[in-house]
């Protein structure tokens, strides 16, 4: 016999707000936990395991730079932590795990967090463009 779902209200964690849990959204997730997370900040915030920060400096032809992160030390990221080609640029918003290394923490499984609207961000605000 299949379980019953309904829909319910649920209040996020992080923020307080509340939130509409479907029943479609509880059958994909095969009789699991609730969310305690409202979607936005689910969306927001890095996967469990993982932190964000962003870009000190990459020298490409160096293959190394430093992340930044909020009240903690800055992490050193090598070109092989990196999966895409693209170099990283100071400034860019990058998800990562930590580990620790013979040479201290590193970054690794660097992501770029949605470089497409950094970019179109960048274009819109650009000196001379706009209103």
């Amino acid at each position: 016999m299949s379980a019953q779902f309904q829909d319910e209200i649920l209040y996020c964690a992080r923020c307080g707000i509340s939130f509409l849990w479907s029943q479609e959204e509880q059958k994909w997730a095969q009789e699991g936990p609730a969310p305690t997370l409202c979607p936005g900040c689910r969306h927001l915030l890095p996967a469990e395991g993982r932190e964000r920060g962003q870009v000190k400096w990459y020298d490409p032809r160096k293959r190394f730079g430093f992340l930044t992160r909020a009240g903690q030390p800055d992490l050193y990221v090598h070109r092989s932590a990196l999966p895409s080609s693209r170099p990283l640029r100071p400034g860019d918003l990058v998800e990562f795990r930590v580990q620790q290394t013979e040479r201290g923490l590193a970054a690794f499984d660097v992501m770029l967090v949605e470089p497409e609207a950094a970019a179109s961000l960048s274009t819109a605000t650009a000196p001379g463009r706009g209103m």
